[in-house]
């Protein structure tokens, strides 16, 4: 006998616990975005960069190797400004606590990138002047995590209606009080 689980009480507690998830996964990120004063400041030109779908990764010329996310670049500026860094110099502000590592087979990964530390940018400045403030970068990663608890809430509300709606005491008559024995 095969039976649709989501229709099911199964599937009700799915989307209650997949709720719960995604509105903690949002307190986590949340967690994650740095204060100003844990940020680390590295200068220099740009001597290598390696661009992907959502990330431009990019080594200084200082050795630093850094990764800047499309996720807190809404409008692309910051990565426009690291592309043309080879012409002049820049400085990044970047949290040493969240890198990315990529390990190598023979000399770069599979997808082409130097191996190493990369460490996540939170701010680029040309000649002092930052191209977006960390305000700006904290509420696009922000909009980007509230999609996350849109989702959750969503998601748990929909679980919690169909866990109330499937329960026995919700079919009841009488709103799920018992039924007298002394009906009349």
């Amino acid at each position: 006998m095969r039976t649709d689980w989501l229709a099911d009480e199964r599937g009700a507690y799915f989307f209650l616990w997949l709720g719960i998830g995604l509105i903690a996964l949002f307190g986590v990120l949340e967690y994650r975005l740095p204060a100003a004063a844990q940020l680390e400041t590295a200068r220099g030109r740009v001597v290598w960069q390696q661009e992907t779908r959502g990330a431009l990764y990019f080594r200084l010329s200082d050795r630093q190797q850094l990764v800047l996310y499309a996720k807190g670049d809404s409008d692309g500026r910051q990565r426009q400004t690291i592309r043309d860094a080879d012409m002049y110099p820049v400085s990044v502000q970047f949290l040493r606590a969240q890198s990315t590592t990529t390990t190598t087979t023979t000399t770069t990964t599979a997808i082409g990138l130097a191996p190493g530390v990369f460490y996540t940018v939170y701010g680029v400045a040309v000649g002092g002047k930052p191209v977006a403030s960390l305000e700006q970068v904290r509420g696009a990663y922000r909009r980007d995590n509230l999609v996350a608890l849109a989702m959750g809430v969503a998601a748990a509300l929909a679980g919690l209606w169909r866990v109330r709606a499937l329960s026995p005491g919700w079919r009841r008559a009488g709103g799920g009080r018992t039924a007298s024995r002394r009906s009349r």
